[in-house]
């Protein structure tokens, strides 16, 4: 999480979209982990052009996604610029993944 901040900090977003990032990325990660088969969660970020996009995988054993209304992916989307779900039939499982973008306001002026 360090690693996102400072590039959140280099890519000129203020506190408060920093903290929101922050939180944004513990959603995700809290969306899902508890259905990670293996109990293995994979975060990666990259940040360029006053922009930051995160995506967080996971193995799951059921294709099952969080319901669009559900508190937690509401959270999420407020949170973030964009937030996707997408779940692909893999080895042993289906590997489900949300992609998170937060752009930077003072780069879009």
């Amino acid at each position: 999480m360090t690693r996102v901040v400072c590039a959140a900090v280099r890519q000129d977003f203020d506190l408060d979209a920093i903290e929101d990032l922050r939180m944004a990325v513990d959603e995700a990660c809290s969306l899902l982990l508890p259905s990670a088969s293996d109990g293995n969660l994979t975060c990666v970020f990259s940040a360029m052009d006053g922009r930051i996009e995160i995506s967080v995988s996971v193995l799951a054993d059921s294709a099952k996604l969080t319901e669009d209304n559900a508190l937690g992916w509401q959270l999420l989307t407020a949170l973030a610029t964009s937030a996707r779900r997408t779940v692909t039939p893999g080895e042993g499982g289906f590997f489900s993944r949300i992609d998170v973008v937060r752009e930077c306001e003072a780069a879009a002026q």
